[in-house]
């Protein structure tokens, strides 16, 4: 209740005792809203004109959806049709020549609408590309701040990092976990914001840090996200992978399994990355990947 009141005093305060519309309403006043309508039922009614010659005639021109509203609306061929035939004539020679004029600055207006369109769909795309480069850099330090200790996947492996590091460090450690979970594996939140790591600016503490790492490894134990690696015969491959004219070497750092899909980890100089396991296949008998091993 007394959020219904603050909202409709709020609605109305111009309009009550105090507000800058209330008191006398002066003469100006009327005579400025005489003609105004009570409701919106005439301007919905409109809508609902306009709406229905969107779906009747698509390619109908702005201009001549215009008219079509505005004689319907305004009456105009009861107005019209009041007139002599000699007075119907005259306006409607009137009326033709204006024509031309109309056409050009609608023709006008769709180039400049044209060029708005693809100005913001060139800004949408930039923001895109932006956004995905920051993901991507996002991506590449969280694998990065891991490098050292590699990935945590069960309590005893959890135990361990903490014995290797105290204070700011063994926090640090804790937050790598967490967000190459986040950013690099893509692991969902099994609880609502087990990702957000501050709070109004405060760093979350050591001991929360803890049981979120905790609640992720038993979550990606469960079967629907990663698990450690298992024994394949790709394990340990040195790898060659072509982009363009451009070789890069690297290794099959594991093959793991999410889910139903089984991943092959592949770790380069420039970045780490994993592909289904069909799909690597497949990219092997394209010649984008080389196993060097079979080249010796």
């Amino acid at each position: 209740m007394e959020s219904s009141l603050k909202y409709f005093k709020h609605l109305f305060d111009d309009f009550i005792t105090g507000g800058k519309y209330s008191g006398v309403v002066s003469d100006d006043v009327i005579n400025t809203t005489r003609s105004a309508s009570a409701t919106n039922r005439s301007i919905e009614s409109g809508f609902g004109f306009v709406d229905r010659l969107f779906r009747h005639s698509p390619h109908m021109s702005v201009p001549r959806r215009e008219a079509h509203l505005m004689i319907s609306k305004n009456h105009t061929m009861a107005w019209l049709n009041s007139k002599s035939s000699e007075e119907r004539r005259d306006i409607v020679l009137t009326s033709r020549s204006s024509v031309p004029s109309i056409r050009a600055e609608n023709e006008k207006w769709k180039s400049h609408l044209a060029r708005e369109i693809l100005k913001r769909a060139v800004e949408r795309e930039r923001e895109i590309s932006n956004k995905n480069a920051l993901q991507a850099n996002k991506r590449l330090k969280a694998i990065d701040a891991i490098s050292s200790d590699g990935i945590v996947t069960s309590l005893a492996g959890l135990g361990s990092l903490l014995r290797s590091y105290t204070g700011s460090a063994r926090v640090a450690a804790l937050r790598a976990q967490i967000r190459f979970r986040e950013r690099a594996l893509l692991q969902s939140a099994p609880e609502q914001n087990i990702y957000t790591l501050s709070t109004k600016g405060v760093p979350v503490a050591e001991a929360e840090l803890h049981r979120r790492l905790a609640v992720l490894i038993e979550d990606d134990r469960k079967g629907s996200h990663l698990v450690p690696s298992i024994d394949h015969s790709l394990v340990g491959r040195s790898i060659r992978r072509w982009k363009g004219e451009v070789a890069e070497d690297g290794s099959v750092v594991a093959v793991q399994k999410r889910g139903a899909t089984t991943l092959v980890c592949l770790n380069f100089p420039s970045e780490t990355i994993s592909y289904p396991l069909p799909e690597f296949e497949i990219e092997l008998d394209l010649g984008s990947f080389e196993l060097l091993d079979d080249l010796l």
